[in-house]
């Protein structure tokens, strides 16, 4: 924590104007969710606990309730923002991961059936489109591409009942059916220069977070379970729950054979796409203690 305080020190602070913070009183604590950070385990935990008669689909709104939507409580003290619903004795806390790892675990749950649904008007589609539309010859493929790619999505949605047969070999947008990482970090790259950079999947933790206005008490590295996350189920009193956030193998081997998955996917992308994400999560990887490269 000693360093996420420095680096705050000394970088000119972006502050957000989300407000991504989730009080819960009653266990004393408060939750800011980094996408693709075990941010599920943590929602998923909160939602048994709170959310009465809770849907199949468990998603980050139905806490909606325990979101801190901006009631600040006056002005900023000894570098932390207060708001009115939460109690001021709460342990605020957070998860983080290598900036790389987040982008590569978006890409590959994002090809997934149920979220190029889900997620095909806030980012998937356009991304495709936008990525491939140079490899049409005419406006009139380009129509017809687009209609088949749309044809697509109505197939995923509707259950894929039978093999899909309305797309044609030679539809770039069919080929991957799904976004890629350089198309993720292209959209990326739009969203930054347009101001629109709000999603939550590839925002910089330190600013999805207010990391350096909010101030946590801890802030846990994912790569670093299970001894550090022990640690903070403790602190939270949540011990007896432990093996609920411990789901997920925690050896180093698999970790490290991650992380060289992750290498081998940014060695594929462009060096100004390498150079843009080295400045996107600048400060993330100042502040948590990440490497920019492999060696």
């Amino acid at each position: 924590m000693k360093n996420v305080q420095s680096v705050c020190e000394q970088i000119n602070y972006k502050k957000s104007s989300h407000y991504n913070l989730y009080q819960f009183n009653e266990l004393g604590m408060t939750w800011c969710p980094v996408f693709k950070s075990g941010s599920t385990t943590w929602r998923n935990y909160f939602i048994d606990k709170f959310v009465l008669n809770p849907p199949r689909e468990y998603v980050l709104n139905l806490l909606k309730p325990h979101q801190l939507l901006g009631s600040r409580k006056g002005r900023i003290q000894d570098l932390k923002q207060y708001f009115r619903e939460e109690d001021e004795k709460n342990i605020r806390f957070t998860m983080v991961r290598h900036p790389f790892s987040r982008l590569v675990s978006h890409v590959k749950s994002s090809g997934r059936d149920h979220e190029m649904v889900n997620q095909r008007g806030l980012w998937i589609e356009s991304a495709i489109v936008t990525g491939r539309t140079h490899l049409t010859a005419n406006n009139a493929d380009l129509f017809r591409f687009k209609s088949e790619l749309n044809s697509y999505f109505v197939w995923l949605k509707n259950g894929k009942h039978g093999v899909f047969e309305d797309g044609s070999p030679e539809n770039p947008f069919l080929n991957p059916p799904y976004p890629t990482l350089s198309e993720l970090v292209n959209h990326i790259i739009k969203m930054r220069r347009s101001g629109r950079d709000w999603d939550g999947h590839w925002m910089p933790a330190h600013e999805f977070c207010n990391i350096c206005v909010n101030k946590f008490q801890y802030i846990i590295r994912l790569e670093d379970e299970p001894l550090e996350l022990w640690y903070l189920v403790d602190k939270l009193g949540l011990w007896k729950d432990r093996t609920l956030f411990l789901n997920r193998a925690n050896n180093s081997t698999k970790k490290e054979t991650e992380m060289g998955e992750v290498w081998e996917e940014i060695k594929k992308l462009k060096k100004e796409h390498v150079d843009f994400l080295s400045r996107h999560f600048d400060v993330d990887f100042k502040m948590f203690g990440y490497r920019r490269g492999q060696e």
